[in-house]
């Protein structure tokens, strides 16, 4: 039996005019609810994205924090055939910048240096530990390369470091002491982390005692006890696109540079060049081909090494 509105019992079961109005406006109070109840959900998942994010980056620098480290690291480890070394680096020269110019300076030293050291090593996992100390977990890019693939991915690393930095009207730099650990086919994560650390403070002795903090790195093999000093050959240009003094290198056409890229280093060749960009002719991942494209200045260093593929061409066009 159906029960039905008095006011609607003379219009044969239809609702009158004020209990339309009813129902319309009752139906527009629960769709401004329903919206009020979305957004407020909406709201809610936003501030959980925020705290998720915020649980695992470092809020200063916006790198993976500790805690993320700690939580992605492990999994890397036991990933594919390619294989991985872990990295800590630690800065020489920061206190005194904290001390003669202030904490917000020193605050945005630590950003450039973040910056330098993510663009370096593009998207291999990086993160701040605390204070001035970063860490990293590099990956060959392939199975079949050089047990020592990361010499020259730190050796980049300390170049991306290095230039002098614009800091509110002053120029300031920092070197880093590196240790490095290749990780092998261990996967124990604090023992590696160890093991970094005792080699990052092996580079930082290494640095006061000769003086040449930057360009010096050192090795945990893989006995754990055993520590190895590398140094380059020849003593770099400061890198990269600066020049001791701070201001831009002028780069022209033909001139030798190095492209620092995903944390690795290509010869290459400028073939135009303004201030802030330039187009490089430069080496691929492997083989002798090349490839063109426009670099940032602030990837490119001068090159000093003579490469016959590139160079010889260069020389023929000029």
């Amino acid at each position: 039996m159906r029960i039905l509105d008095p006011a609607a019992a003379d219009t044969g079961g239809a609702p009158s005019g004020d209990a339309q109005l009813r129902t319309e406006s009752e139906t527009a109070r629960l769709q401004a609810r329903i919206d009020q109840l979305a957004a407020h959900v909406q709201q809610l998942e936003q501030e959980r994205a925020s705290l998720l994010w915020m649980a695992g980056h470092d809020d200063l620098t916006g790198l993976a924090n500790r805690r993320r480290f700690h939580m992605l690291a492990p999994e890397l480890l036991r990933g594919d055939d390619r294989s991985s070394a872990v990295v800590i680096l630690d800065l020489n020269g920061f206190k005194p910048i904290n001390d003669t110019y202030g904490h917000d300076a020193g605050d945005e030293v630590l950003c450039v240096v973040a910056r330098r050291i993510a663009g370096c090593l593009g998207d291999h996992l990086v993160a701040r530990f605390g204070g001035d100390e970063f860490a990293a977990l590099p990956r060959a890019p392939r199975a079949d390369v050089p047990q020592t693939w990361w010499h020259e991915l730190a050796g980049s690393l300390s170049a991306a470091i290095a230039p002098p930095m614009n800091v509110r009207g002053h120029t300031l730099s920092v070197t880093a002491s590196i240790g490095v650990v290749p990780a092998g086919r261990s996967s124990d994560l604090p023992d590696l982390l160890r093991r970094a650390d005792q080699a990052m403070f092996s580079a930082k002795r290494h640095a006061k005692t000769t003086d040449k903090a930057g360009i010096t790195w050192v090795v945990a093999t893989e006995t754990g006890d055993h520590t190895e000093t590398y140094e380059p050959a020849t003593a770099p240009v400061p890198p990269p696109g600066l020049t001791a003094a701070g201001s831009a290198v002028v780069y022209r056409a033909g001139d030798p540079v190095w492209v620092h890229r995903s944390g690795a280093r290509r010869a290459g060749v400028i073939e135009g060049a303004c201030e802030w960009a330039a187009l490089v002719r430069y080496r691929g991942q492997s083989g002798p081909g090349t490839m063109v494209d426009t670099i940032p200045t602030s990837s490119l260093t001068i090159r000093a090494e003579a490469d016959p593929y590139l160079d010889r061409k260069s020389s023929a066009r000029r």
